[in-house]
């Protein structure tokens, strides 16, 4: 009858090497997921930036809207109420996006989804239905 190699079984009758293969493996694999978890980070703050950058010149074309919109509008009556409080509001637009990054604003719909749960899933609902038909509709031509 043979009797067990004693040098390599472990006090549990299993192959050593075994676990220290799972410990390389282990490492291996936590530190693509580190590094995966960094290039997504990078790609973030990359997207972020030039999405910052596109929001001050929004803001521009958004302020250069609102006086073309004064200028433009009748010296008097309800056009001229009606023109200058929507120039007001795409002034206000402007000035929220000149003062405001994307994580501001990030943090803010987070906040707001966390208040309202039920309703943010309703409007993220309809948003998707509406591109949903939107790409459908594009599709069919």
């Amino acid at each position: 009858m043979a009797t067990p190699d004693t040098h390599s079984l472990s006090p549990t009758g299993s192959n050593t090497g075994i676990g220290s293969d799972l410990d390389g493996i282990k490492e291996k694999v936590s530190g693509m997921a580190s590094q995966a978890k960094n290039t997504a980070a990078d790609w973030g703050r990359t997207a972020a930036s030039t999405v910052d950058r596109n929001l001050q010149s929004a803001a521009g074309a958004l302020e250069n809207t609102a006086s073309a919109l004064r200028d433009r509008a009748p010296g008097s009556g309800k056009v001229n109420e009606f023109a200058t409080a929507t120039a007001g509001k795409i002034e206000n637009t402007a000035r929220y996006l000149r003062e405001h990054d994307t994580g501001d604003m990030v943090a803010g719909v987070e906040s707001i989804v966390r208040r309202n749960p039920g309703a943010s899933l309703c409007a993220a609902l309809a948003v998707g239905f509406l591109i949903g038909t939107a790409l459908r509709r594009d599709r069919d031509y």
